[in-house]
């Protein structure tokens, strides 16, 4: 029996970097989440709505995520 996809709603995610830790001189990553993301929306809308999300912030861009949720069943 194949397996049936349902899927749930994504987050998106901004990671940005807040600064940089003195005493390992790593990065300090915070990040912003957005939850929600309908299932149907493209994968380039919401690139191009997460920047522009991201020129609202005061920190500079890390990274950008879309976490897909789904359940899986037969």
């Amino acid at each position: 029996m194949p397996v049936l996809v349902v899927p749930y709603d994504s987050t998106l995610q901004l990671r940005l970097i807040a600064g940089t830790n003195p005493e390992t001189g790593k990065a300090i990553i915070r990040t912003k989440s957005f939850n929600r993301v309908k299932e149907s929306a493209e994968e380039q809308d919401v690139f191009d709505t997460a920047n522009q999300l991201f020129s609202l912030q005061k920190y500079n861009l890390d990274e950008i995520r879309l976490n897909k949720a789904c359940q899986l069943t037969d």
